[in-house]
């Protein structure tokens, strides 16, 4: 008997009567599992959405295969109760799987939880098992209890702190012209559709090599994340040095079905200082262009994610700009933390 079979039949013998289970289908279930997780976060008080664009470009990404690494749990009625997903991101260097999914607050209680994560463990296990020393990662967002008290059941222990920060433009006042923070001498600000999006994908790389658990990111991972229904590419902005290197660079995206959670904002998806070049303003300078943006065009206020610990003292630095801590999401890990 398959390995994949095994799984399924351990977790079909362990759900209550009544319920099944079968492999996540994204065009049959992609509704749904975004309504799940949607819900959930509504019960436990955290305000970002899911949209289906999001939960369908996370299902199809390239090197997901859901049906072979996502499961859906169907109560009697037919509905989704539950679901759960091992990804794998075998970086050589940093080998490791995370786990995602959830329980609708329906059936809480009833052991679905365990159950789901017992699944994905055991699937992530066989993704690594070529990987010496790979760790099992799975996140949650701070307010849910829940899902924490799983993950140390499990064994797993938190080990990193990620913040949501929110800047409103009627706690700080911003202007609406650009020319109030000009680009400084030496340097030149570029569209995105004027750059070379190959050379700012190796910009992105080097900014983020020394940051805890980041991997570089592929041509095919860069071309999906800078085609996805969240990115805003005409409010982009990358720095170049007069040589015409790209230096810096800062992302924006939107995400409409927050807005009434948290108003109309627009997000600083990325932001990058090449090493040579930090230390000199560009971060600070490009905040203060996207925000300069958003006001602009009506915008009500910006947020930013940041690693908590973050090595290079960002969230101080957004701190600094207006930014406060608005949510946020815990990190949990089985393994050697050093491979992350």
């Amino acid at each position: 008997m398959s390995q994949t079979l095994e799984r399924l039949l351990r977790l079909t013998n362990a759900l209550p009567a009544g319920f099944t289970a079968m492999p996540c289908d994204v065009e049959r279930d992609v509704a749904e599992l975004t309504i799940l997780t949607n819900e959930n976060y509504h019960a436990v008080g955290y305000p970002l959405m899911y949209s289906e664009g999001d939960m369908r470009e996370d299902l199809t990404a390239s090197g997901i295969d859901a049906a072979a690494n996502a499961i859906v749990v169907r109560a009697p009625s037919g509905a989704i109760a539950g679901w759960a997903w091992a990804v794998g991101a075998t970086d050589a260097e940093k080998p490791r799987a995370y786990l995602f999914g959830g329980v609708h607050p329906l059936f809480q209680g009833i052991g679905l939880g365990r159950s789901l994560f017992a699944w994905s463990k055991d699937r992530a296990e066989e993704l690594l098992a070529p990987f010496p020393g790979a760790t099992i990662q799975a996140q949650c967002v701070e307010v849910d209890s829940r899902a924490q008290r799983l993950y140390v059941a499990a064994g797993m222990r938190p080990i990193r702190y990620y913040s949501e920060m929110l800047l409103r433009f009627a706690d700080r006042p911003t202007s609406s012209k650009l020319s109030d923070a000009p680009i400084p001498v030496g340097y030149q600000s570029l569209a995105m559709a004027d750059v070379d999006l190959e050379a700012l994908r190796v910009l992105k790389n080097h900014c983020f090599a020394d940051h805890w658990g980041s991997s570089a990111v592929t041509p095919v991972e860069w071309d999906e994340y800078l085609t996805a229904e969240s990115m805003r590419p005409a409010l982009a902005e990358i720095i170049a040095d007069k040589n015409g290197n790209l230096v810096a660079y800062q992302l924006t995206s939107a995400f409409p079905q927050d807005s009434n959670t948290v108003g109309h904002v627009l997000w600083v998806a990325n932001l990058g200082v090449h090493r040579e070049h930090r230390n000199r303003g560009l971060a600070r300078l490009l905040l203060e262009r996207h925000l300069i943006r958003a006001q602009a065009d009506g915008y009500e206020g910006s947020m930013i994610g940041v690693d908590a610990e973050s090595l290079t003292g960002a969230n101080k630095l957004y701190e600094s700009v207006g930014y406060r801590h608005h949510s946020g999401a815990v990190r949990y890990i089985l393994g050697d933390a050093e491979f992350s």
